[in-house]
């Protein structure tokens, strides 16, 4: 799942599906009724943010969209049997705030989503939070049962937990096959400082753990924030992310749950080469992803500084239990190195098994292009990194990222990223491995027009617009000329009539090929009539009609209207 941009330049959700080892055309998802034409648009605080498929062709995801009174709402998709129902808006609890202020951009906020976990077809978990009557952010719980999302509840917290001032969220989720999740996040104490907050339980029963210790060398203020966790067992957890040292440097957080109790944090040691976190600001470290294929075996991925002020990748694996130093990610040979300013990192981490697992995340090449960095594990052993292969059409300036990797047997894995083609557009690609061997890169195919797109698009072919379309300049240039957004290849044919001695007269016609979407100039030219018609006249009623036929054997779209030229 993800986000594109229609035809019309419209953000829209994106779904992408793999059956029988072929991607299909992606499809737009269909935000609730009542949204905004722009429902997904990023800085709106619209987009998707998670998605989990318990089966095949049964998967469900979570985002935030933006309805047409500009007030951002939470979206639910289900997709059942291989086909993707229309969203459904959530519900947010009871003590939710009536009346929230807008932010900034305008578009009133009062929710988020981070994640969703599904412990079976149906039966889903997505995290976040809300902002409650009492105008504090609450940790919020919203449960898919048998196939029907109920209403969000609050999620609990921890006794002592600040009532004024409370920021609390949950970030991740993960829910076992026996239908129990673990969530982590965040939430103020009494003291109002920023602490983990883990929870665990199904449908509308969930628990609270007593915040663990934060790691020995941490601040006052530890400014905790758990952004992942993984279960390899009910009760038997790992969750990581950062929190901050006296000298306010970020760094690696390691939390475990054994036999359903969370033990005090730990930091992450890092690599011999590490910037010291000694000093005011020169150390900055990030575990983003854990997976915890069986109890006692974890390994965290994210990134961090060495002396020379490069990013580099990092690796965190835990034994028996036990978390060992921090281990340097071995880059592609087309790295930069040493004081060149190296900028890697790893995102994301999927295990098929124990000792097989594959990290991805980005590094800077020898032509200071970003690339997609692929980590993979083979029996226990981590193998250098290798450049992820892009599609055919990349461009030789490169932002590309591989985001993240879902690997379900040993050397069966799937990755999407994204990167610039030729035109420098910022594209989607999966990549799939097979048996251990990586196959072609391929473009995500974006959805056709939807039927909104291109009647927007026809649309704006029916009237002049622009202040050239003057009576005078076309009576005397005897043409015009529309330029408009076209949304998919095909062929537009546009007619202006006008009534003179009561007979309709064709006054003007105009066709291009499109070849394929994009910015489109469509010339009108006089008939020898119309020239006639426009002359001596200080008015013209003029009727169009306009039609566009796809190139994709699909019905002729007809629209029609009338202006005034003059």
């Amino acid at each position: 799942m993800g986000g594109y941009d229609d035809g019309l330049g419209n953000s829209q959700a994106l779904l992408v599906t793999e059956s029988g080892g072929r991607w299909h055309q992606a499809v737009q998802a269909q935000a609730p009724a009542g949204a905004a034409v722009d429902p997904f648009k990023v800085s709106d605080g619209g987009g998707l943010v998670g998605i989990s498929c318990p089966a095949a062709g049964d998967c469900s995801a979570v985002g935030r969209y933006t309805g047409a009174n500009r007030t951002d709402h939470g979206v639910l998709f289900t997709e059942t049997h291989g086909h993707w129902l229309r969203g459904v808006r959530l519900v947010l609890p009871p003590n939710t705030v009536v009346a929230p202020k807008p932010k900034s951009g305008g578009v009133v906020d009062a929710l988020g989503l981070s994640a969703i976990s599904c412990s079976s077809v149906g039966n889903c978990v997505a995290v976040g939070n809300y902002e409650s009557n009492a105008e504090v952010w609450e940790a919020m719980i919203v449960v898919e049962h048998r196939g029907h999302w109920t209403r969000a509840i609050e999620a609990p917290l921890p006794s002592g937990a600040a009532v004024q001032g409370q920021n609390a969220v949950l970030l991740s989720v993960t829910c076992r096959s026996s239908g129990t999740c673990t969530a982590a996040g965040e939430y103020v104490d009494g003291s109002g400082h920023q602490q983990s907050l883990l929870v665990r339980g199904s449908g509308d029963s969930w628990s609270v753990a007593p915040a663990p210790a934060p790691p020995s060398d941490a601040d006052s203020d530890p400014n905790i924030i758990p952004s992942s966790v993984s279960c390899a067992a009910d009760g038997d957890c790992a969750a990581v992310g950062t929190y901050v040292n006296p000298l306010q440097n970020s760094l690696g957080l390691l939390l475990d749950e054994s036999g359903g109790n969370w033990v005090g944090g730990t930091g992450a040691m890092l690599p011999p080469n590490a910037a010291p976190a000694t000093t005011v600001g020169d150390q900055t470290v990030v575990l983003a992803s854990v997976a915890c294929p069986q109890t006692g075996s974890c390994t965290a991925v994210g990134w961090y500084f060495d002396n020379d002020e490069n990013g580099q990748g990092l690796l965190v694996t835990q034994n028996a239990g036990v978390w060992q130093p921090g281990v340097e990610v071995t880059l592609p040979s087309n790295a930069v190195s040493g004081l060149e300013k190296q900028s890697a990192g790893l995102d994301w981490i999927s295990c098929a098994s124990v000792g097989n697992c594959l990290a991805t995340g980005v590094y800077t090449d020898l032509g200071y292009n970003s690339q997609g960095l692929l980590l993979p594990q083979v029996g226990g052993v981590w193998q250098p990194g290798v450049e992820s292969p892009l599609p055919s059409n990349a461009s030789t300036v490169q932002y590309a990222a591989a985001d993240q990797a879902d690997c379900t047997a040993v050397g069966a894995c799937t990755v999407i990223g994204q990167y610039n083609d030729h035109h420098g557009d910022v594209l989607g690609y999966v990549l799939s491995e097979t048996n251990g061997t990586w196959g072609h890169a391929a473009e995500i195919d974006l959805p056709a027009a939807s039927a909104t797109e291109a009647k927007l698009s026809l649309a704006a072919i029916l009237a002049p617009a622009k202040k050239t379309a003057r009576l005078a300049r076309i009576r005397s240039s005897r043409h015009y000329s529309y330029e408009y957004q076209a949304v998919e290849a095909g062929t537009a044919t546009v007619s202006w009539y006008s009534t003179r001695d009561r007979r309709r007269v064709l006054i003007a016609t105009g066709r291009v090929r499109v070849a394929a979407p994009g910015p489109i100039k469509l010339e009108m030219h006089l008939t020898r009539a119309g020239h006639s018609t426009l002359t001596g006249v200080r008015h013209v009623r003029v009727s169009v009609i306009a039609r566009f036929t796809p190139r994709l054997r699909q019905p002729p779209q007809h629209a029609q209207a009338s202006f005034t030229l003059s």
